[in-house]
């Protein structure tokens, strides 16, 4: 029997085979030490994401489950209030008024200090929210502060211990929802988005509300009329749009109780509950400094105080922050029998968050006032002064979908100029902030198709075909307004023939620091507004007394401490 000789292959001899072993020994030791682990946890006990943040499981860092889009309601509940001392602007809210600052139920203590994590992220520079920290460029530096592939807003300290539930509407969903998807949720891991139905952006599900309302009140119910004409249209053509959204306010008020206990459900072991509406603009990074110094364990609802007869409320559109005590105490009451209760007094009732803030009642949780922090205006509405300058702003209400994407973009600046590597997302931004950095881009002497929000005075010649100002003066009779006409100087008068004579008008007025003119009208304002672009075929100018505005900002002190005042 012959043996049956074995080689190697032809030209890979025992001293070669030695040093591709070598090889191959040195690559499995170098991706081991020096490549990040991808079911390690960050620093900040964040889950790792191993893909997109949007994707699979490992986007919720709360619960496996695949992250859950709300998106807030698109009729706010008590529009038209501009400041907590404000009179109720809108005729069908005459029987809600708003607390004033300072006198809200209830409150709550701030923690003592700041608490901060130990760990310290490895970047020279700060990040954009919607990317990672810089990745050291040498490879012997192993990474393991932050995840490179998740944004760095989503790994900032509490990130994960906060659930954000949007509120919108069906007909508008696909108007609102997008802005919101590609900025907020970027940043909160925990991220549910509640409609009058289940819809889907992408990946991202809008949940229903109201689909555990008892069914004798969306059969019979005249608010439910327009929740099963919207199911119903959806299921023929797909297109809710076309319904438009008038008879959406009536059946929003239905979601603000659901909304709470579906998200406590599925995240049962958050600290913090907030809403906001979809026209909201959310501080995420202040957010999360104004949790650090309050206690979860606390039974704490706050927002911007109203009231409404008897009961005091947070506002839903300005968004409204509930901790994990106070929702706790709100699951133990909900009984059956408690249900049917509120869901009788929802159906005559006029708002949501009105109904929360009574089912909160009756929880023993009073409400907490959270102004200016949560703000009713948006910033380009808003009227900058000495009571907000120092305060952080937290949610913007009443925003346009441009304006979400302007505020994101300012946001990303100020967390990258304002980085700390040993304090991520330590440093707030204030109404000073915004205005300094947001709002003085935009004002100059002359700016055309533009309306600054000026209209502290108005002068306009009485006529028939006169353009609507919104303002006081359209509530006048003829024989008032003709008055007010003839009582005006004759400079005064000159000012509504163009915007140069109204700018005169605005610098002979020592209290006079903007204006705005449209033929025919000239407004002035005593403050500073920024106002929004608008249609050219409006006509509207607008300008700023250059010099004043300089002069308010110098005699505003740089703020030593800041308030964080909550109660």
């Amino acid at each position: 029997m012959s043996s049956i000789a074995m080689s190697l292959p032809r030209g890979l001899g025992p001293m070669r085979l030695l040093i591709i072993f070598g090889v191959l020994v040195s690559l499995l030791m170098f991706r081991s030490y020096y490549l990040p682990n991808p079911d390690a946890q960050s620093d900040y006990s964040l889950t790792s994401s191993t893909g997109a943040w949007w994707s699979g499981s490992s986007a919720n860092l709360l619960n496996e489950s695949e992250p859950d889009v709300d998106l807030g309601d698109e009729y706010d509940e008590l529009d038209g209030k501009t400041a907590p001392t404000a009179a109720v602007d809108d005729p069908a809210d005459v029987d809600t008024e708003q607390e004033p600052e300072g006198e809200a139920e209830g409150g709550i203590s701030l923690k003592e200090g700041k608490t901060t994590s130990e760990s310290e992220p490895e970047p020279q520079k700060g990040p954009t929210l919607g990317s990672g920290p810089a990745v050291p460029d040498t490879a012997s530096t192993p990474i393991h502060a932050f995840e490179a592939h998740v944004p760095a807003c989503r790994q900032l300290p509490g990130a994960d211990k906060v659930v954000v539930m949007v509120k919108t509407g069906a007909t508008e969903a696909f108007a609102r929802v997008p802005e919101q998807l590609v900025t907020l949720a970027e940043c909160a891991p925990n991220f549910m988005i509640f409609s009058d139905m289940e819809q889907h952006i992408g990946d991202f599900q809008i949940q229903d509300a109201l689909d555990e309302i008892n069914p004798e009140y969306k059969e019979n119910h005249g608010d439910f009329e327009f929740y099963n004409a919207i199911h119903a249209a959806h299921a023929s053509h797909g297109d809710v749009s076309v319904l438009g959204s008038d008879k959406a306010w009536a059946l929003d008020k239905w979601k603000n109780i659901p909304m709470l206990h579906k998200a406590y459900l599925k995240y049962p072991d958050a600290e913090w509950y907030i809403t906001i509406d979809a026209d909201t603009y959310l501080s995420w990074a202040n957010l999360l400094l104004l949790l650090d110094r309050l206690d979860p364990d606390e039974p704490l609802y706050a927002g911007c105080v109203y009231w409404h007869g008897p009961t005091a409320f947070a506002q839903g559109g300005t968004g409204y922050l509930l901790s994990r005590d106070a929702v706790k105490k709100f699951e133990e009451i909900r009984t059956p029998e408690k249900i049917a209760d509120w869901e009788k007094e929802t159906s005559t009732i006029c708002c949501g968050d009105v109904m929360l803030g009574v089912a909160m009642q009756q929880a023993g949780v009073s409400v907490s006032g959270a102004w200016p922090m949560f703000q009713v205006d948006p910033p380009s509405g808003y009227v900058f002064g000495d009571n907000t300058w120092c305060s952080p702003a937290i949610t913007w209400h009443h925003i346009h979908t441009y304006e979400v994407e302007a505020l994101w973009e300012f946001e990303q600046q100020w967390i990258n100029k304002t980085w700390d590597a040993e304090d991520p997302g330590s440093v707030p931004y204030l109404f000073k902030d915004v205005f300094e950095d947001f709002v003085m881009p935009h004002v100059a002497e002359k700016k055309k198709d533009w309306n600054n929000g000026s209209g502290d005075k108005t002068f306009t010649e009485p006529k028939e075909d006169h353009v609507k100002e919104d303002a006081d003066w359209d509530w006048k009779n003829d024989e008032e307004k003709q008055k007010m006409w003839d009582d005006l100087s004759e400079l005064e008068k000159s000012g509504c023939d163009s915007a140069d004579k109204c700018r005169e008008v605005c610098e002979s007025d020592k209290e006079c620091v903007q204006f705005s003119w449209h033929p025919g009208t000239c407004k002035l304002n005593h403050s500073i507004k920024m106002g929004r672009p608008v249609d050219g075929k409006e006509e509207y100018t607008s300008g700023w007394i250059l010099e004043r505005v300089e002069e308010f900002k110098k005699a505003r002190e740089e703020c030593g401490e800041i308030s964080w005042q909550v109660g």
